[in-house]
């Protein structure tokens, strides 16, 4: 019922609610635990799932604390490079693992989703707006076009983290723009390193 590409693997959730993975498995990060979740998001060389009852599990490389999901419940999941970001029942976002570059340190406030990249992850604020995260904010300033436009995400989904109870075409737009949004942040972190 939703599927995830991460670096060399990619996982599947079933309309059972089991995960499969495939591909790379050499940090475990296909080696999908058991049981049934709601949602799935493969990173570079770990993946996350969400449970039906909110909590996060994570599988495969953990050198910088990327699969110790915290104990609480969550509402959405998203993998990166060598970190996670969960979306809280409340809005509020929480990340863990490598933060040199400020992966990890999310603004404060109320988000509908988000969506973790290579170095930086972005999300949606509840009024529409995108918001994006990293050390001394490069690539944190969203296109004006982007801050003036209402832009809306299903509550359950992410980053390839999708409710199974999503409409599969709210589901793929939801997946789209939060792909959007990540593309879109790493072209202004590159375009800010050339011009240094």
């Amino acid at each position: 019922s939703a599927v995830s590409a991460g670096e060399y693997h990619s996982c599947g959730l079933r309309a059972t609610g089991a995960i499969e993975c495939w591909g790379a498995n050499d940090q475990s990060q296909a080696d999908a635990p058991g049981g049934t979740f709601s949602a799935v998001s493969s990173g570079v060389w770990h993946s996350c799932g969400l449970r039906e009852d909110g909590t996060v599990q994570c599988w495969g490389a953990n050198n910088y604390g990327q699969a110790d999901a915290p104990v609480d419940r969550f509402a959405a999941v998203s993998a990166g490079y060598s970190h996670t970001c969960g979306l809280r029942k409340s809005g509020e976002i929480e990340c863990w693992g490598y933060t040199f570059d400020g992966q990890t340190q999310p603004p404060a406030g109320k988000h509908t989703a988000l969506s973790s990249g290579h170095y930086h992850a972005c999300a949606l604020t509840e009024d529409g707006t995108t918001t994006c995260w990293l050390i001394d904010n490069r690539a944190t300033t969203v296109p004006a076009s982007l801050r003036q436009q209402t832009l809306t995400a299903p509550a359950t989904g992410s980053g390839g983290l999708l409710d199974r109870s999503t409409s599969p075409k709210r589901a793929a737009l939801a997946a789209l723009a939060a792909a959007a949004f990540s593309l879109l942040a790493l072209a202004l972190l590159l375009q800010s390193r050339r011009r240094a």
